[in-house]
């Protein structure tokens, strides 16, 4: 997918959580479930390292809370 590519190049990056929040909400609006995204971030974890991903998830819970 073409926002699998740009997440993976936004969490790489660092300190763009904006950025990955606009585009995580774009996703939902896209129709993208949760499941997806994080199945997106869990490919990306061996890359960003483990903070990264921490706040990539929280941009994640944030965005589409548990409840939903």
């Amino acid at each position: 997918m073409k926002w699998e590519r740009m997440h993976k190049k936004l969490c790489t990056l660092g300190g763009c959580e904006n950025q990955i929040r606009g585009h995580i909400q774009g996703n939902v609006n896209m129709g993208n479930d949760k499941e997806t995204l994080l199945s997106a971030l869990t490919q990306c974890m061996p890359y960003i390292g483990f903070p990264r991903t921490l706040n990539a998830l929280a941009c994640i819970n944030e965005i589409i809370p548990e409840n939903k």
